[in-house]
């Protein structure tokens, strides 16, 4: 009986370890097709107002048949979009920071109404340095990535306020 119960304890712990081996994101070699230009992310903000965030542009110079889908930067992810103007091809992770507001307590759960419910960030599967950034892409039914190392960071920009 104590064999069947330590044979038991060790498929359970062998089949932990397999789970978690099985939950972190293998990082790949950029495709060797895929030939990116120099990545930028540039911070932004709205003029007078609380708006703000960060865009981050892979300009793609060869490969454009690989779809991008996916960056990773500054412990958050975004969707990316392909924006193609004749031969430049660029796509665009727009990471956009949403204003603190005030929540209201009031013993009238009325007047609470308004409150917005806080926003929780996901963690990112990977480790990354301040400057570096990973893609994913999809290669047939597998969804893999890869790592840019030395983004550079561009002026910011200053949008003026729509009326």
């Amino acid at each position: 009986m104590r064999a069947v119960i330590r044979i038991l304890a060790g498929i359970v712990v062998i089949s932990a370890f397999v789970q978690c081996a099985n939950s972190q994101k293998v990082l790949s070699a950029l495709p060797e097709v895929l030939r990116l230009g120099d990545v930028v992310s540039e911070n932004w903000r709205t003029e007078g107002s609380p708006l703000s965030g960060t865009n981050i542009f892979i300009p793609v110079t060869s490969g454009s048949d690989i779809l991008l889908d996916s960056v990773y930067y500054r412990g958050r992810g975004a969707k990316l979009e392909k924006v193609q103007r004749g031969s430049y091809l660029v796509y665009i992770g727009r990471f956009e920071n949403r204003p603190k507001t005030d929540i209201i307590m009031h013993a009238d759960p009325r007047k609470e109404v308004g409150n917005q419910p806080p926003e929780f960030r996901k963690s990112i599967p990977f480790e990354l340095e301040e400057d570096e950034a990973v893609v994913s892409f999809k290669e047939g039914n597998v969804v893999k990535y890869f790592r840019i190392a030395h983004v550079k960071e561009g002026a910011p920009v200053i949008n003026p306020r729509k009326e």
